[in-house]
Parts: structure tokens; C-alpha cells; sequence
């Protein structure tokens, strides 16, 4: 497996333990907006709780669920708990190191005593079992993990305290922006930025680094860039995926159209800069985390008093990136040929999801039984947002052909294998699929919104339906 595999699927172990927990986040950061707003005492007593306990914990369990199920859930909070009040700091590295390590080990344990356990003492030993290693390891966490934790975290804490006291945050962009369109966005956001931007926020109350990731300006400049100077399918697909990518939160729909065109990372990164440079200048910031990176959600989480700042940060963004965009959009051939080209290429360089091209889907054999179709699983990396929205658009498209008996539904790679007939996913993330979930029928796409093998899907399956 590739080195870009590997920070990929580690990017999607990471997301897998935040995402699920968003609404919490969500719930947390408007008691916090709220409460920082009115002054209300009651709403500010939730505040300090939430963050230092219930966030790592559901993190926590969410990493050692993934692993070992409900007792890796189970387990992953008791250890995690002596990671949090072992340090002053809120854990949520502490959180995603030992949630999934305790769950590893109780796996491990369990699997040695399979088949071991004398008849009627399953559940004694079951309980005793997560109760001793769990108490062991919350003490291993209080001691070796949580001080370790401390000292890294406070490390990238100084780090980004010089960026900012030196007005160098910007340069942030030259890293940010060319690893969300390799699909690194996961690794980035949830696995460095956020766990830092819960250190500002304790301090002043708000934190930039939140919107680094989540600015969707630069990502609607090149959208807005296509919508005036593109030409053919490129042209027609961005009008639909720029409604998605600001208001529906979902960046990587952008991602191919500069996979297409990759030079166009240059007005990406120019654009992040102006956005960044406006925020830091402006000391603006977020209570809490925005994801999916929506304006709606952003203006949300926005501190009190920087929503107006916060706004101009994002169109200047976008500006800057539509305006030093346009030269290479017009000299590019942005053609249904293109788009394909580009489609064959992102297998060497993405890791992650995509949106808006077209590609090859790789065929299966011809004898595969479609008329039995019942479950259609559509595969990303996180379970939401791109697959979500793309089982939404094949589901209607099944239903529209009559074909009601058959379910469409959304699912992470790391949670295959599932009970379906066929899964659908994007070629970058094809490999994978394959290993979790081999034998089935597969179905590659690169745009999650006009894909063209929807419609080949679609034609096969009521096909199958005359033929019987």
C-alpha cells in the first residue's frame, strides 16, 4: 500500500471518531455562542464540562467501537478518563490515541480466551475482564499518555501561537489547500487543527485555526471561475456543485474540477492566504468546529461580533482565487474529454473522495444477476457527506425507474463489509473496497452528481426486470 494510502486511510480512522459525534460538537458550540453572548451563567456551566469530558468521551468511544465494538466502546472510555484528569488540557488526542489502543488490546484479550471460558461464567469474566485491563490502562493513560499528550500539544501550541503573533499563519495555506485536494482534508482537519483550536479556545474564547480547513472561499472561486469560463460538462457542473460546496458544506465536490487542471492549486493557495491573512488580521474566529464547512454552519459557530468579519474573509477568499483562476480556466480545454483524462489521473493522485468529471468505470463480469438486485451500498470515507449525497441522487434515480424495491443506502469503508448486491464508490477509493469487501458487484465513479454509470447502472437493472 501506497504512502498517500496510508495518511488516507489514517485521515479516515481519524474522521471516523469525530464525525459521527458532530452533533455534539454542533451542541456544544452554540451553549457556547449563546452562552458567551447573553452572559447567561446557566448556559456558560456547560461549556467547561462538555469540552474536557463529553467530547473526548464520545471520541473515545467512537474509536473503540470501530475497533472491538461495544465493550472497545466501553473500554475506550475508562482508560480515556485517566488521560483527562491527568492534564489540564483538553484530550482529544488523548482521546483518539487510547480509545482505539484499549480497544485493540481487549479485542486481543477476548480473542485469546475464546472458547476458553468455563460454561456459565461468560459474563463474569466478560465484566471483570474489561473492568481490570480498563482500570490498567486509565492508570498507563494518566501516567505515560496524558503527559506526553500535554508536551506534544503544547509544542504545536507555541508553533501556532509564532505564526500568528508573526503574521505567518497565511503560509498555512501552501500546505492546507494542496492536501485537501489530494484528500487529506480528514488528516488535517480533525487530526491536527481542530485538537489545537480547542487550546485557543480556552484561552481567548475563540480560535482561527477552525476555519483554516472549513473556509469554503477559495473552493467557490474556482466554481464561480468554471461557471463564467468554463466550457461543455465542466461549465454545466459547477452551477450545481457550487450550491453544494458553500451551502451544503461538502468541499471535496471542487476537487476534480483542479484535479483536472491541477495548476490551478496556484489560485487555491492564493486564495486561502487572503482569507487568512483577513481573519488573523481581523482576530476573527470560530467557538467551535464547522463541519460540514457550510457558510450556514460557519456563521453559526462564528464568535460573537465576527460574523460580518468572517464573511468578508470568505468572499475575499473566493475572489482572489475566481480572479487569479480565470487565465488558466480560458487556456484549458475543459472538455468531456478532459474530464475523463482527468479521471484516469486522480488514481495516482487523490486519496479520498470527488465530485464533479467523468470516468471509466471498470467492468464486471457480464454474468452478474442483476434482476436479484435488492441493496445498493454507496461507499466514501467517512460515511456522510459525498456518499450520503450521492446514494440521495442514485436512490431518486431508482425510484424514478420504478424500481422500488430496491435500497440505496450510505456507509464508510471501514464499516464494510455490509449486507448488499452491489457497492458503488469512488474510483480513488476502489482499492479499499475491494479488500474490505471482496465478491460483490462493483460500480466506480468520479461525479457523485452526473455520474454516467448511474444511468448504465440503472439500464441494467430495469433490463434485468423485461428479461425475467
Amino acid at each position: 500500500m501506497s504512502i498517500h494510502m496510508k495518511v488516507q486511510k489514517f485521515g479516515s480512522k481519524l474522521s471516523g471518531m469525530v464525525i459521527p459525534n458532530l452533533g455534539a460538537f454542533m451542541a456544544w458550540g452554540i451553549l457556547t455562542a449563546i452562552g458567551v453572548a447573553t452572559g447567561s451563567e446557566m448556559l456558560k456551566s456547560f461549556i467547561a464540562p462538555m469540552l474536557n469530558f463529553l467530547l473526548p468521551l464520545l471520541i473515545a468511544f467512537a474509536g473503540g467501537r470501530a475497533v472491538h465494538g461495544y465493550r472497545g466502546g466501553v473500554i475506550a472510555t475508562v482508560a480515556t478518563m485517566g488521560a483527562i484528569i491527568s492534564s489540564d488540557i483538553t484530550m482529544f488526542i488523548g482521546a483518539m490515541i487510547m480509545g482505539p489502543l484499549s480497544a485493540w488490546i481487549l479485542k486481543k484479550f477476548d480473542e485469546k480466551i475464546d472458547g476458553k471460558i468455563p460454561t456459565g461464567f461468560e459474563l463474569l469474566i466478560n465484566n471483570f475482564s474489561i473492568g481490570i485491563i480498563g482500570a490498567a490502562l486509565a492508570l498507563f493513560a494518566y501516567v505515560v499518555v496524558a503527559p506526553a499528550v500535554a508536551s506534544v500539544t503544547t509544542v504545536l501550541a507555541e508553533g501556532v501561537d509564532y505564526l500568528i503573533n508573526y503574521h505567518l499563519l497565511p503560509l498555512t495555506a501552501l500546505i492546507i489547500e494542496p492536501a485537501k485536494i489530494l484528500f487529506l482534508n480528514n488528516a488535517i482537519g480533525q487530526g491536527i487543527l481542530s485538537p489545537l483550536a480547542t487550546l485557543q479556545l480556552a484561552e481567548t474564547g475563540k480560535s482561527v485555526l477552525y476555519l483554516l480547513e472549513s473556509n469554503p472561499g477559495p473552493g467557490l472561486g474556482i466554481l464561480l471561475g468554471y461557471m463564467f469560463f468554463g466550457k461543455g460538462s465542466s461549465r454545466a457542473s459547477s452551477y450545481g456543485a457550487s450550491v453544494i460546496h458553500f451551502f451544503g458544506g461538502i468541499h471535496e465536490i471542487y476537487f476534480p474540477f483542479v484535479l483536472m487542471n491541477p495548476v490551478l492549486i496556484l489560485p487555491l493557495i492564493l486564495g486561502g492566504m487572503t482569507g487568512t491573512f483577513i481573519l488573523t488580521m481581523t482576530n476573527a474566529g470560530l467557538v467551535g468546529v464547522a463541519s460540514p464547512g457550510s457558510i450556514i454552519t460557519i456563521m453559526m459557530m462564528a464568535a460573537p461580533g465576527d460574523h460580518i468579519k468572517i464573511i468578508i474573509a470568505v468572499l475575499a477568499a473566493a475572489l482572489v482565487t475566481f480572479l487569479t483562476a480565470i487565465p488558466f480556466i480560458k487556456r484549458a480545454k475543459n472538455s468531456e474529454e478532459a474530464l475523463q483524462e482527468a479521471a484516469v489521473q486522480m488514481e495516482s493522485l487523490k486519496g479520498k473522495k470527488s465530485s464533479i468529471s467523468s470516468v471509466f468505470a471498470e467492468k464486471e463480469p457480464a454474468s452478474f444477476d442483476f434482476s436479484k438486485v435488492k441493496r445498493i451500498a454507496y461507499a466514501c470515507d467517512a460515511g456522510l457527506g459525498s456518499s450520503a449525497m450521492g446514494a440521495s441522487v442514485l436512490q431518486k434515480k431508482v425510484k424514478n425507474a420504478g424500481l422500488d424495491d430496491i435500497k440505496v443506502f450510505h456507509i464508510a469503508v471501514n464499516e464494510l463489509p455490509t449486507e448488499c448486491d452491489i457497492i458503488v464508490t469512488h474510483k480513488s477509493l476502489m482499492e479499499r473496497v475491494r479488500e474490505k469487501q471482496p465478491g460483490v458487484y462493483y460500480v466506480e465513479i468520479v461525479d457523485y452528481l452526473n455520474a454516467p454509470e448511474y444511468a448504465e447502472l440503472i439500464q441494467n437493472l430495469v433490463d434485468s426486470r423485461k428479461e425475467k
